[in-house]
């Protein structure tokens, strides 16, 4: 209980304030900075080092592409379907 009381409270100046506000100003962009780095690396695709690769690369973005295209098509169908039984 004695070391509580003999706990004095931090004085802020506008000057410390103003420090630690152009620190922490600076933390968040290194940590934007490095956000961005990160999900460019996970999320743009490799360079193609022949134009084989780079064909192949368009192939599998266009089978991606349909079959996204495709699943979104039997979905909507199904839960068409599905209200249409539910009036019934």
């Amino acid at each position: 209980m004695n070391e509580i009381q003999n706990i004095q409270p931090q004085r802020y100046t506008i000057e410390t304030i103003s420090r630690m506000r152009l620190r922490k100003k600076r933390e968040l962009k290194a940590s934007k900075e490095r956000i961005q780095e990160l999900t460019q690396e996970l999320f743009s695709p490799r360079q193609s080092k022949n134009k084989m690769e780079n064909l192949m690369q368009h192939v599998n973005a266009g089978i991606a592409a349909w079959d996204g295209v495709r699943t979104g098509l039997m979905i909507l169908k199904r839960m068409r379907a599905f209200f249409r039984k539910k009036r019934k």
